[in-house]
């Protein structure tokens, strides 16, 4: 299961492989080259630079000589053209262990995978055409052509290490000595059921193919925990790549149908479970966690969800919110999962909003099908999101991502939820072009992804921006404080500290900020029917209620609430609202802790041709007996939805 190539291209950042300038990610993209990668079609962007790594490693490590080609021909076929190109390119001409093209056509909708004269045996033109089918020419034609060849390159890796542990592909003395070779072959020669799967594992054979009648018992759910993941071992020893088993979640089977099937991470996990035992089963309702109380080096738990009266294994859930370290194991990285009571001992995580979307039809299939077909950016990244929430897959993910931001370019939902996913996974290079575009309100998560994208001055241009909106901005103040020591500027660390502590002290908390609540936290918006509202016709309309809190200390005197609409048609400013709440102690003033409350109907007196809202609001105040006044803001914004 390539789920791998996520997690791995986050672990690179953590540990600062990734290293590039401030603001020119999209002009990075845009005029990047590589001696192995030639994109000419450009469809790899903003991967390219990662996939010439991965093909830089290939070299190094095996002795491989990889190539990434997109072509603009068009006319040719796909496999005429591999050919010739890897003739052009000298492809293998200098490399000690052999080489392979991958080459895409978007125009043609066709991948292959050419494999050199010394890698046949290993990588068989059967099995080489049955991954460029499977896992690249579905999304050659899209953006997400660069995450679907870095899936296909780790696989393959993975396919050349087991292959040289086997002793059917002869590697330079020098290249055994590498860390992933000794790993592979400390696993696969350290046990007799290791040695006999490896020795019985076919070079082209179809791991996905379908389980005989006679044979689905072996790898069915059970009506327990225990049951079940004792078929699960047994899916994982047998390489049983049947996406159609029922011993998974919906979810699961979809991603187990679109990713690769990895052998040696298959019984690596089995392995590390085994040596785990015995578990501990940890259950919430319809949620178990199995998990260890001394576990293995890559001990992963075991998440099932009960549908149906029998317990199937939750791979979304396990691979959306665990991702691994640099010492191979698994931490939690969101927090936003069913499954947390069992997964404390994981370490602590951040809230993401990227858990399982609700069904309309009860199931992902259903809900997909109930969209087929529809244009709208609404529907189009609700496509998206359930393939990422709900199936945690992300090539067709990312297809309709892109397909929403090609309809609505300007509409800040598309670009902060795609910005936000991309930057979940670790893939800065995407988020800070989409998120630069969103406006007020994202400053920290610009900061963190140009952090991670190597660039500390940048992210301290955002954290300033977040300071210059609230010089009082606790969260701010700690960022200035973690990049001066990322810096190793010990005197700008001591100045942090010292203006941290000096708010931390300030009489009344001003440092705590008016905040508002949106009741419902997700109005519906309705754009086929209009209100009658004192004789005026509404469209676009929408109910809910804001809640406008204070919650410092002080007193605090509300300056201006501006409010904006902006969705995927114009964008309008519709003026200051702080006289819509009725305050308590009058002339705009909020007592410590106090807040107020107005609900009513928003909407247009034109058709917009919107079909959803945000509401984004900018909240201005000072205290009271401030002297002189210190102006302090906060950008909010709710998001009003059509039913799915």
């Amino acid at each position: 299961m390539i789920k791998y190539a996520l997690a791995a291209a986050y672990l690179m950042l953590q540990s600062g492989v990734v290293a590039a300038q401030a603001k020119p990610a999209a002009e990075q993209a845009a005029h990047f080259t590589h001696a192995r990668v030639d994109d000419a079609a450009n469809i790899l962007a903003p991967f390219g630079p990662r996939i010439g790594r991965m093909a830089d490693a290939f070299s190094s490590d095996l002795g491989i000589d990889v190539h990434v080609v997109t072509s603009v021909d068009g006319r040719t076929p796909i496999e005429t053209q591999a050919t010739k190109t890897f003739e052009q390119r000298q492809v293998a001409r200098k490399a000690p262990t052999g080489g392979l093209l991958v080459i895409l056509d978007p125009k043609l909708g066709g991948a292959r995978i050419e494999v050199g004269y010394a890698l046949e045996g290993v990588m068989t033109d059967l099995h080489m055409s049955r991954v460029a089918r499977d896992q690249l020419a579905p999304y050659v034609s899209y953006g997400s052509a660069g995450m679907a060849v870095m899936d296909v390159m780790h696989y393959l890796r993975d396919y050349a290490l087991m292959a040289a542990v086997r002793g059917d592909l002869k590697l330079p003395e020098d290249l055994k000595k590498t860390p992933d070779y000794l790993r592979y072959k400390q696993y696969l020669s350290g046990g007799a059921g290791a040695r006999t799967a490896l020795s019985k594992l076919p070079a082209d054979g179809d791991l996905k193919k379908p389980i005989k009648a006679e044979l689905r018992a072996r790898y069915a759910p059970g009506k327990t925990p225990q049951e079940s993941v004792a078929s699960f071992l047994r899916t994982m020893r047998d390489l049983a790549g049947d996406p159609s088993l029922e011993l998974f979640t919906e979810g699961s089977r979809q991603m187990r149908k679109l990713y690769p099937l990895a052998p040696f991470e298959e019984w690596q996990r089995a392995d590390s479970l085994e040596a785990s035992k015995p578990l501990e089963y940890l259950a919430d309702g319809d949620y178990v966690v199995a998990t260890s109380r001394k576990p293995a080096m890559g001990f992963t738990p075991v998440l099932m969800h009960r549908e149906r009266g029998l317990w199937r294994v939750d791979l979304v859930e396990t691979w959306k919110n665990l991702f691994f370290n640099s010492e191979g194991n698994y931490y939690l990285r969101n927090a936003n999962t069913p499954y947390l009571f069992g997964l404390k001992q994981f370490g602590r995580a951040g809230h993401y909003d990227i858990d399982a979307l609700q069904l309309v039809t009860g199931s992902i299939n259903g809900d997909l099908k109930l969209l087929e077909g529809r244009k709208d950016v609404v529907s189009t990244l609700r496509r998206a999101e359930l393939w990422f929430r709900n199936g945690f897959v992300f090539p067709p993910a990312l297809v309709n991502y892109e397909a929403a931001l090609a309809i609505a370019p300007r509409d800040p939902l598309v670009l902060e939820t795609f910005g936000n996913r991309a930057q979940y996974l670790g893939f800065p290079e995407l988020a800070i072009p989409l998120l630069e575009k969103v406006g007020r309100g994202v400053e920290f998560d610009l900061a963190r992804a140009y952090e991670d994208m190597g660039s500390l001055e940048a992210a301290r241009f955002w954290v300033l921006k977040a300071l210059k909106e609230n010089p009082l901005d606790s969260h701010a103040l700690e960022w200035m404080e973690h990049l001066a020591e990322r810096e190793g500027d010990k005197a700008a660390l001591a100045d942090a500290k010292a203006e941290s502590a000096r708010v931390a002290k300030l009489p009344g908390r001003p440092f705590a900020p008016v905040v508002l609540h949106f009741y419902p936290k997700q109005p519906v918006h309705d754009s086929s029917t209009t209100l009658n509202i004192g004789g005026t016709t509404v469209y676009d309309h929408s109910h809910f209620g804001v809640t406008l809190q204070n919650t410092s200390g002080r007193d605090v005197l509300i300056e201006s609430v501006n409010l904006f609409s902006q969705g995927n048609a114009s964008a309008s400013g519709l003026g200051d609202i702080k006289n819509y709440w009725t305050y308590k102690s009058g002339k705009n003033v909020l007592k410590a802790g106090e807040y107020i409350y107005f609900e009513r109907d928003w909407g247009f007196t034109v058709d917009t041709g919107h079909q959803h809202v945000r509401y984004v609001f900018r909240t201005c105040w000072h205290g009271v007996y401030d002297a002189p006044p210190l102006r302090q803001c906060r950008t909010q914004w709710v998001d009003t939805l059509p039913l799915p």
